[in-house]
């Protein structure tokens, strides 16, 4: 007689997807000037769009149908439908205090997004101020979010035109939250989305899941450091194109500090977080060109997820996350009279590096051709994604808040095993957990076979990998393993290790 059983490790392998919600984000509704920039063809077409008329600054996002044609996008503050006009009820979605200081449109970078769901339905998320956090921002310069918002939009209603049918509902009241850096993911199902929002003054990091029928907090991850400061109107939050590696920046106090850490999206898991710090670069100060700067404000991965690209405010830097070493691929990028100073960078669908304008007079975007290769290789052009030809109205500020649309589902190994109720394995211990050198492993057998074991990373990676002898103990020196959370299986066992 056989047994089925269900084994759930936090140890994720990629299933190959079709990319069936990729072309969601195939066109980019840029920041200030609302122009869209469309990857539908080998040949990028920019257009002076509908939303052109309208003044986006860096809290822009947007989302496509399935086909590809832009159907939404935001300012921060407001959502407008494919004809540039403002959605049913989705006129001013933050408290108004805020929205009339800042004439209707939001300066902090990732302050929207929009989540598709089935069935038409869509979720658009803001954090913000309410008025009374606000008013305290503005008098005792206690000037941290307090209001994290999201919104339910059907595009089904109004024959197709769509509807934002619940409006500003909290997810968190009274918070302290970062005005930056909130990033989305696809849960392993290829269905739901993690979303990732910092906290104030720390790296702690809230965790929301968003699914079909509703939205769950999961609470807080305590992550020490690093510790970027209130300063934050500039910043980034990424993750990886399979969704396995998170980082994130912040303007801050000058610091230049990156967070990097593992993630599952199982189950929406932070693990084996690391802070690096950028190096030194010249500043954009056209009176004094000697001053030095690592004010970090955004970040993307390459499409291989071997290399992080960290911006500043007047360079960009390459880092191999296999040997961590830093290389200093561009500085300003037009003479400093014409500089604009760097933003957010995205990767873009035709796997580019896209780094955007804080100053949003440009007609032009820098690129990154080939991030996929180290240093010099990568080949950086400077404002190559040009918008000359829209006239004066052809400027481009800042790619959209946009998460990986395309990504798909994921098994969480293993989803099942089979084995027959005499199993080889009756009971395996493993001592001491946490573990500094050396970790004990007992196996119990009615029979005496060897066994393998294997350790793996939280990114499914193998690290170790032995045989167990039946009915007596097994030493492992670990000592050369990174601190942190690891997986041993052994059969149909999958154990949790913390390293320490």
């Amino acid at each position: 007689m056989k047994k089925l059983f269900f084994l759930f490790c936090l140890i994720p392998f990629s299933k190959e997807n079709g990319y069936s919600q990729a072309k969601r984000g195939l066109v980019w509704v840029s920041g200030y000037s609302g122009n869209t920039i469309n990857f539908t063809n080998a040949t990028i077409k920019t257009k002076l769009g509908i939303y052109g008329n309208k003044f986006f600054h860096t809290g822009n996002s947007n989302i496509c149908d399935s086909d590809g044609n832009v159907i939404l996008a935001s300012d921060g503050f407001s959502i407008y439908d494919s004809l540039g006009n403002y959605l049913d009820n989705g006129d001013t979605l933050v408290p108004l205090d805020y929205f009339i200081n800042q004439s209707g449109t939001n300066i902090g970078s990732q302050t929207s997004i929009f989540l598709p769901m089935d069935s038409d339905k869509y979720y658009f998320v803001t954090p913000t101020f309410s008025n009374i956090r606000f008013a305290d921002c503005q008098a005792n310069n206690n000037c941290h979010f307090d209001l994290l918002l999201y919104n339910v939009i059907n595009m089904k209603a109004n024959g197709g035109a769509g509807k934002v049918v619940q409006r500003m509902i909290p997810l968190m009241q009274n918070a302290q939250l970062r005005k930056t850096q909130m990033m989305a993911c696809r849960h392993s199902n290829g269905k739901d989305w993690w979303l990732l929002k910092q906290e104030g003054d720390s790296a702690n990091v809230h965790k929301f899941l968003f699914t079909q029928d509703s939205v769950y907090d999961k609470g807080v991850q305590v992550i020490n450091e690093p510790v970027w400061g209130q300063w934050d109107i500039r910043g980034q939050s990424a993750f990886s194109n399979d969704g396995n590696l998170y980082a994130t920046t912040s303007h801050g106090s000058s610091t230049g500090l990156i967070l990097i850490a593992a993630f599952d999206r199982c189950y929406g898991e932070l693990y084996n977080s690391y802070t690096i710090q950028m190096p030194w670069g010249s500043q954009h100060i056209p009176t004094d060109t000697t001053l030095m700067e690592r004010l970090s404000v955004g970040l993307a991965f390459s499409l291989n997820n071997k290399f992080l690209y960290v911006i500043s405010m007047s360079n960009v830097y390459q880092y191999d996350l296999h040997d961590s070493t830093w290389f200093h691929v561009a500085g300003i990028d037009t003479s400093a009279l014409q500089f604009q100073d760097y933003e957010t960078a995205y990767l873009g669908p035709d796997k580019k590096v896209y780094i955007g304008n804080f100053g949003g007079g440009s007609k032009q975007m820098s690129v990154i051709d080939s991030p996929d290769v180290k240093g010099a290789g990568c080949n950086f052009c400077p404002r190559c994604l040009r918008l000359d030809s829209l006239g004066s109205f052809g400027i481009v500020g800042t790619p959209p808040c946009m998460p990986n649309y395309g990504l798909g589902e994921q098994e969480c190994w293993p989803l099942a095993v089979d084995q027959y109720a005499n199993e080889a394995i009756s009971q395996l211990n493993i001592y001491p957990n946490p573990v500094s050198t050396d970790l004990t492993l007992e196996y119990f057998a009615k029979n005496h076979d060897l066994l393998s074991y294997e350790i793996y990373n939280t990114i499914g990676q193998s690290m170790m990998k032995g045989k167990l002898q039946p009915n007596r103990k097994t030493v492992v020196n670990v000592s050369d393993l990174p601190n942190g959370v690891y997986f041993l299986k052994c059969a149909s066992i999958c154990k949790k290790i913390i390293k320490d």
